[in-house]
């Protein structure tokens, strides 16, 4: 039994080597795919348009544990009215999670799309991304051929289709389109071009932020912008409410301020036409007078105690960004890899002939048994 068994294991280990030698034996074909995926690479390494990456790092404050000044004031903000306790409830949380969500919404990379830029490559002209992407739609001449045959059978349906309906008065249409987007076809291209540019990393507390562009100028200054506006939108986004609720209680001041003052100045006109009268009804109508007031100052004091509450509490949720290193023009293009992609090409190009001559071997051993 054991050496039947060594015999068949000796057997399949034969089998296997000469597996392997009959893939390898036709060389030719192995060469041809190599040099077919060379060129390929070279096609690819040689026409992929250059494109430089800015980096930008930003950090993120903590807003828990710690002593902070408002903890230091506690005590002074108690004897004042107002309650502390109340400003660590309802605290919106943020973590850098929700970033890559934001910086590729469609309304926030619209925005950058817009914007134009001095594009030294076309002899300094002026131009929005939008606008370039649409334009130059830079890509291989591999991947330009492949889009083309795919996309044939599209062009095809669509000589024969029937265009969509479109609104009578279109100028009127896209007037009243004030709770959602209607986006073009350039924008749309221009607005899936830049999300692959734009890119965000999260390590621990730090924030990575690499944009690609065209032209190394142009990667730095869109990084800085997309850097402030992120900025700009999550601050907008953590205390945009708090604001709201400041600015109503600002209001209510303004009103109560005037209630209290036109009460202040009845009850002192009134005790100046009437001093040294002695009277029943003048006392009645005094003290009427000081209770409005007294409501007045009331109402004004206990919103000025909120008002100030309010912005304690805004400063507290208002996060804390920490550049530490800001956008800079990158030296050298960061794609395409040339080295890289040609030994990939080659690599790729040896083992789609090996598959194709162990098809070959499997094929011929079919047929002969």
């Amino acid at each position: 039994m054991e050496s039947n068994s060594k015999s068949n294991s000796q057997d399949q280990t034969f089998n296997y080597l000469k597996l392997v030698q009959s893939v390898f034996k036709d060389r030719k074909s192995l060469w041809i795919f190599s040099v077919v995926g060379l060129v390929l690479g070279i096609l690819i390494a040689f026409t992929t348009p250059k494109e430089y990456q800015s980096s930008s790092y930003i950090l993120l404050e903590s807003e828990g544990g710690g002593s902070s000044p408002l903890g230091q004031m506690g005590a002074l903000a108690g004897l004042a009215g107002i309650n502390m306790s109340q400003l660590q409830s309802g605290q919106m949380a943020l973590t850098a999670e929700i970033f890559p969500d934001v910086i590729h919404s469609r309304d926030f990379l619209r925005e950058i799309s817009k914007e134009k830029f001095r594009f030294e490559s076309k002899e300094g002209q002026i131009q929005s991304l939008e606008e370039y992407y649409y334009q130059e739609q830079p890509s291989n001449v591999v991947k330009k051929t492949l889009s083309f045959v795919i996309n044939i059978p599209a062009m095809i349906v669509g000589w024969f289709a029937s265009p969509d309906p479109l609104p009578a008065d279109l100028g009127e249409a896209v007037e009243k389109q004030e709770d959602y987007l209607n986006l073009t076809g350039q924008e749309l291209f221009a607005v899936g071009e830049l999300k692959k540019r734009i890119l965000i990393e999260q390590k621990g507390k730090m924030i990575r932020l690499n944009v690609s562009m065209p032209e190394p100028v142009i990667a730095a200054q869109v990084n800085s912008m997309v850097l402030d506006r992120l900025i700009a939108y999550v601050t907008e986004y953590k205390v945009g409410r708090q604001k709201r609720n400041m600015e109503f209680i600002e209001e209510r001041v303004i009103e109560t301020e005037k209630k209290f003052n036109e009460a202040q100045m009845r009850l002192a006109s009134f005790r100046d036409s009437n001093q040294g009268l002695i009277s029943r009804r003048v006392s009645t109508k005094e003290e009427q007078l000081e209770f409005e007031f007294n409501i007045a100052f009331n109402i004004y004091n206990s919103l000025k105690q909120e008002m100030e509450q309010a912005a304690i509490q805004l400063k507290k949720e208002t996060p804390i960004f920490t550049v530490l290193e800001k956008a800079a023009i990158p030296l050298g293009a960061s794609k395409p890899n040339k080295p890289l992609i040609l030994i990939f090409s080659i690599f790729l190009g040896l083992f789609v002939g090996v598959l194709v001559n162990l098809y070959k071997v499997l094929i011929e051993n079919i047929k002969s048994n």
